[in-house]
């Protein structure tokens, strides 16, 4: 198998979006330069958008929930939900995020050992880490996304058992979701990993899952409109304004408006232009491809580059670079074959 194929195994499909690659990858890189602000490598960054690493987290809850629930809905409307795709379904969830994520707690709690102030400070943490019950720093995040892997099938069959997967209803069933989130993240402080919490994010993501399943004439209508360009121009304006002026972005009132936003941004990606070029730009997807080893290692590497005492000009394209490479690697003998091993 040639190289390109470990990092690009999609690209033989008509229906892949190269674009939805590099916007993960910025979803990445955002919270790489967010990390790298916050230990002071990159202090011309400070005040930024491309500081603003949560706002990385929250795409990628958008992309998972919009190629997760696209997919289900399809399945659904081929009339192949059946045992054995929704065996397939778990195992590729389990073997996706579980094995790079016992490597990444024993590495925190290794290096945790060796005198680096990581988190994992005890073996007893790893365990709970991997039973969802805990999510320190970077870890908030997996438990949060994994159990949406699982609400997500059981809303949307709610919408098969009551509405047939009608478009109008589903839309109006996800669109309560996200009120409903609001109104009880306003009356209630809930766990920082916790999939409620951030439940209105993913649902804009099925929204848009929904909308170009379900709505296909309409979808293709309005990525091919020239308001959906005008929408991301200003869209863009938004996030790099929003981003200088507030420093804030763990407060519930920020997350639908930043879901919002993103999801504007993934649906200009489907269109044809500028925006659609520079995600399909290779070493972006590339990024993207090995998201999720980078997301997980990114701190070891971090605070080893800062214990070095290296001068800002060096230390943060070392740090890059080496997370980058670590990751490449961790993609193609961890991340792969632990997906090779389920099969359809």
């Amino acid at each position: 198998m040639k190289l390109r194929e470990l990092f690009f195994p999609y690209d033989h499909r008509p229906e892949h979006n190269k674009a939805l690659d590099g916007l993960r990858g910025w979803a990445v890189l955002l919270v790489l330069f967010g990390h790298a602000t916050n230990q002071g490598l990159s202090p011309w960054l400070d005040g930024y958008f491309l500081s603003r690493g949560k706002l990385g987290v929250y795409l990628f809850f958008i992309i998972s929930a919009y190629l997760l629930d696209k997919q289900i809905i399809q399945v659904w409307q081929q009339g192949k939900g059946n045992w054995n795709y929704w065996r397939y379904y778990i195992g590729r969830r389990v073997m996706r995020i579980f094995p790079p994520f016992l490597l990444a707690l024993i590495t925190f709690r290794l290096m945790n050992e060796a005198g680096y102030k990581v988190v994992i400070r005890e073996w007893s943490h790893v365990w709970e880490h991997l039973a969802l019950m805990r999510g320190d720093h970077i870890f908030w995040s997996i438990p949060t996304e994994f159990r949406y892997y699982l609400i997500s099938p059981l809303l949307l069959w709610i919408c098969l058992l009551l509405f047939k997967l009608q478009g109008s209803n589903t839309v109006r069933f996800f669109t309560a979701i996200i009120f409903a989130t609001i109104f009880i993240n306003h009356f209630n402080e809930l766990p920082r990993h916790s999939t409620l919490r951030y439940l209105g994010i993913f649902a804009i993501g099925t929204l848009i899952a929904a909308f170009e399943t379900l709505y296909k004439d309409a979808f293709q209508k309005a990525i091919q409109s020239s308001w959906l360009t005008n929408i991301l121009v200003l869209a863009m304006g938004l996030f790099i304004g929003w981003g200088w002026a507030s420093d804030d972005f763990t407060h519930s009132n920020v997350y639908i408006p930043a879901a919002i936003l993103w999801g504007i941004l993934l649906l200009a990606s489907f269109q044809e232009g500028a925006w659609r070029k520079f995600l399909s730009f290779r070493p972006f997807r590339f990024i993207g491809a090995i998201s999720y080893s980078l997301y997980l290692f990114h701190i070891p590497v971090l605070m080893w580059i800062k214990s070095l005492g290296l001068s800002n000009a060096i230390a943060l394209p070392a740090f890059l670079s080496l997370s980058i490479a670590v990751a490449a690697l961790l993609h193609l003998l961890v991340e792969r074959p632990a997906l090779s091993l389920v099969k359809k």
